[in-house]
């Protein structure tokens, strides 16, 4: 029986081998939002730091290219999270911990979202849980890979974007899993906080279900009211 070929939808590392991943002290970071479509609650970037050595010895090759077979070891399971059924995110996420530098979540409130704009409270998002990922390891990133089309300004200097960077680049799809976890957590814990929206279920999207609800109880101070739809 032949060996499973990576999909393209399984991330590698030729991304972060390219920025001189696997060379001595240099550190690369990884990062994503998640919830920038939502119509209530805050948008959440992930950022997330790789062990070299880990990944060698799973099989990644110097130039990035993944092990040919699927394989069990959480950091071969981990795509897109959006892509990862909910109940398989927030264990993946523990399971994670102990294989990685490090990771660091941070958040874009709603009140940010009206006075800035969603896009620049998302990469304010990215900016603030890179700076606190950087705090954690206690070095500055040689380069970090920030998934869509732009790089928050702060971050210009060392940062790359990359488009479906969660399908491609490991790196950013470890902060996705992470980012997606916290927030969907979040939101669940704000459907006790206001009831009836179904916040818990699909975590502040644009659903039928949550707009009907916001059409039938108003808005609450976690949407975002100058969204349409709201």
């Amino acid at each position: 029986m032949k060996s499973k070929k990576p999909e393209a939808r399984d991330p590698d590392l030729r991304s972060e081998a390219a920025s001189g991943f696997f060379l001595p002290d240099t550190l690369v970071i990884g990062v994503d939002e998640v919830g920038r479509g939502c119509l209530a609650g805050p948008v959440v970037a992930g950022a997330a730091a790789l062990e070299p050595a880990v990944l060698f010895e799973l099989g990644f090759s110097s130039d990035g290219i993944r092990p040919h077979g699927s394989g069990t070891h959480p950091l071969l399971r981990v795509r897109d999270s959006k892509l990862i059924p909910e109940s398989e995110r927030e264990p993946l996420a523990r399971e994670l911990t102990p294989w990685i530098k490090g990771f660091e979540v941070a958040e874009s409130t709603v009140d940010e979202i009206a006075s800035l704009n969603i896009l620049h409270a998302s990469q304010l998002a990215m900016a603030r849980a890179v700076e606190a990922l950087e705090r954690k390891i206690g070095k500055r990133a040689d380069r970090i890979w920030v998934d869509g089309n732009r790089v928050p300004e702060s971050l210009r200097d060392r940062g790359t974007a990359l488009v479906k960077g969660d399908l491609k680049c490991l790196s950013i799809a470890v902060a996705s899993v992470f980012a997606k976890v916290h927030r969907d957590r979040m939101m669940s814990e704000l459907d006790v906080t206001y009831p009836g929206y179904g916040l818990s279920r699909h975590k502040g999207y644009p659903t039928p279900a949550h707009q009907a609800a916001i059409r039938e109880l108003g808005a609450t101070p976690v949407h975002r009211r100058g969204f349409k739809g709201v």
